[in-house]
């Protein structure tokens, strides 16, 4: 990457004061816009902590003074005009006096048109991704109900081609903003990993992973029973008392997620939420798993295996 000296910075051009744009360093998130002179700067730089300038009180001032939400910087760039930086941080607390964690914590009215238009985008790509999605047949193992488990291979959950990136981020985000704060996610092996991590990036917390292997010898698991296999999850990286985000890719018949639900209840663990990507609604399951555990599973496609096709619905 290029380089810049403070010398190169363009102080003048604001009357003594450049903008600078704060994101948090783990999520990438936007947190704040503030005002920096070259005395709040070289304080930052000096001590580590963000300083910054005051406009109405006419001082420096370093961030979480009074608060205590101060802000640790992790890089300082410098745009191309030489007069705005931008702060990546490690935010202490909230960065928003309103107890908010970002200070652009409002969506603006009148650009609902152009949100809603967005949403509507990305449920077209997505729709057209399934209606090309070729449809494979396993045995089915879970009882004897049914002879056959319809696989959908698509780039969102089984990864048959490599998803768009915005259209994971946006998937991403509505999990995000539909479920609460949590202290970890946790995420079955192996087609939730992807979005279970982006989802636990966005919200600044550590994604556990279930293993279908042990990783030590005597480790003891939990028996579950999906349409086309069955198998034994262990549980690590999760403690008592934790509130927790069960994030996969897709529910069908609801087995692997009661399986886990309720061993994670059984440890003292809180299920605090439970999202999908996908939902196969011709298997019910997702039906299943609110019923016998009272938790909503936000899916943001619900799925239909038609003779003609493959239907979906995009919850937006």
């Amino acid at each position: 990457m290029k380089k810049a000296r403070i010398e190169d910075l363009d102080f003048e051009k604001g009357g003594g004061l450049i903008p600078a744009i704060v994101q948090e360093y783990k999520t990438r998130k936007v947190l704040m816009l503030a005002y920096m002179n070259r005395e709040a700067l070289e304080k930052t730089l000096e001590t580590g902590l963000a300083h910054y300038y005051s406009r109405s009180r006419r001082r420096l001032w370093m961030k979480g003074e009074t608060s205590g939400s101060i802000q640790r910087v992790r890089r300082i760039y410098v745009d191309c005009d030489g007069d705005a930086i931008l702060l990546q941080v490690e935010q202490v607390g909230d960065a928003c006096h309103l107890g908010e964690h970002s200070c652009f914590h409002r969506a603006l009215e009148e650009a609902e048109r152009l949100h809603q238009s967005f949403d509507r985008e990305v449920a077209e790509k997505i729709r057209g991704d399934y209606s090309r999605a070729e449809v494979t047949a396993r045995r089915w193992v879970k009882d004897k109900k049914r002879k056959e488990y319809k696989f959908i291979l698509t780039p969102y959950t089984e990864h048959y081609t490599p998803p768009d990136p915005e259209v994971y981020e946006w998937i991403a985000e509505k999990i995000d903003e539909s479920t609460p704060d949590i202290d970890k996610v946790v995420a079955p092996e192996c087609f939730g990993i992807p979005i279970a991590q982006l989802v636990a990036s966005r919200k600044g917390r550590p994604l556990a992973i279930i293993r279908k292997r042990p990783l030590k010898p005597g480790d003891k698991g939990v028996e579950y029973a999906s349409g086309y296999e069955k198998g034994r999850y262990y549980i690590y990286g999760v403690a008592e008392g934790e509130k927790v985000l069960l994030v996969d890719d897709t529910v069908s018949t609801g087995g692997t997620l009661l399986s886990l639900i309720r061993e994670l209840a059984s440890r003292g663990i809180r299920v605090a939420a439970v999202a999908t990507i996908a939902s196969k609604e011709d298997y019910r399951g997702r039906e299943l798993v609110e019923k016998l555990t009272g938790l909503k599973v936000q899916s943001i496609v619900r799925v239909y295996i038609r003779s003609r096709g493959v239907e979906v619905e995009v919850v937006t």
